[in-house]
């Protein structure tokens, strides 16, 4: 019951973090772009600074290893002591 319980908050944990830190559903993002206007010539440029931001692979391993935990403890047989 406590790996089952383990998987969930693994579960949970990884949703809350993908979604908290901007989660996106393409790949992880190191370096965040931001629109940035030039104050003499008026042109629109992109300027990158560090940043994370996570993708659909983190989502996808989170989750994955989630099910794993969790299939794993459909296969074990738990017998209680006595």
């Amino acid at each position: 019951m406590v790996v089952r319980a383990s998987a969930l908050v693994l579960l949970i944990a990884t949703l809350g973090l993908w979604a908290g830190l901007g989660g996106r559903l393409g790949w992880t993002q190191t370096s965040v772009p931001e629109k940035r206007t030039d104050p003499v010539t008026g042109i629109d440029f992109v300027e990158y600074h560090s940043g994370f931001v996570p993708g659909v692979e983190f989502l996808a391993l989170g989750v994955g290893g989630a099910v794993v935990i969790f299939a794993a403890t459909l296969f074990v047989r738990i017998t209680p002591k006595k």
